[in-house]
Order: C-alpha cells, then sequence, then structure tokens
C-alpha cells in the first residue's frame, strides 16, 4: 500500500501544477478606465465625467477600442503587462499614458485619466 502511494503521491503533484492549482495563475484582470473633464484655470474643483470619449488600449499582443459610459467610465480584460492609453474625444486636447497591470493584484484596477477642452 505505501509503494502504491508514493507512486501515486507525484502524479496528483503534477496534476496539480498542470491545472493551475498551484503557484501563480496569469489571469485577466477588471481594468476600469476613468475620464474626466478638468477646468484648468478653475478654483471651483469640479471634476466631471466625460461620457462617449474614445478609449484605445493596446500592448502585450491586445489592442481594443471602447467608449465610455455615461459616467466617463469603460472596462477592460487586461493580463499582467504593460499597456499605452490613448484617449480622445473632440472638442478635448488627446492625452495618451501607460499602466502596468501586476500578476498578483486581486482587485480590479481604476486608472483615471484626465481631459482638458481645447
Amino acid at each position: 500500500m505505501k509503494k502504491v502511494m508514493l507512486y501515486l503521491l507525484p502524479l496528483l503533484f503534477l496534476g496539480l501544477i498542470q491545472s493551475g492549482c498551484l503557484g501563480v495563475r496569469w489571469q485577466e484582470k477588471e481594468t476600469y478606465i476613468l475620464v474626466y473633464e478638468i477646468e484648468p484655470y478653475s478654483s471651483s474643483g469640479y471634476v466631471l465625467p466625460v461620457p462617449l470619449a474614445q478609449v484605445a488600449v493596446s500592448g502585450n499582443g491586445y489592442s481594443s477600442t471602447k467608449y465610455t459610459d455615461s459616467q466617463g467610465k469603460t472596462m477592460f480584460l487586461l493580463s499582467p503587462g504593460t499597456y499605452t492609453v490613448q484617449i480622445s474625444k473632440d472638442g478635448y486636447e488627446s492625452v495618451s499614458d501607460t499602466i502596468t497591470i501586476y500578476t498578483l493584484e486581486l482587485t480590479p484596477g481604476y486608472y483615471p485619466f484626465y481631459l482638458v477642452r481645447q
């Protein structure tokens, strides 16, 4: 019986490794891009969501374009890596920056971007 267990234990361990039950799994992460309008010379401090802004995300073998909702938000499912985010909307100056998604982050990521009127 002990010999059988000695042979089955390594097989079980290999099966767990292959199924992804052991170690870190590379999963896609909910990544929210938040787009706001700011007034550069205003002292009010208000920021307003920008609906229907075009958000393009590319990098790490991924490329997708979406539009923000009425709250200035859109969501992408991204694997760990570095991505370029480009945001544009008529009447606003375009914005481009990079974001990095890390492997061990378990919660959704929120990345705010700010547009200025032309």
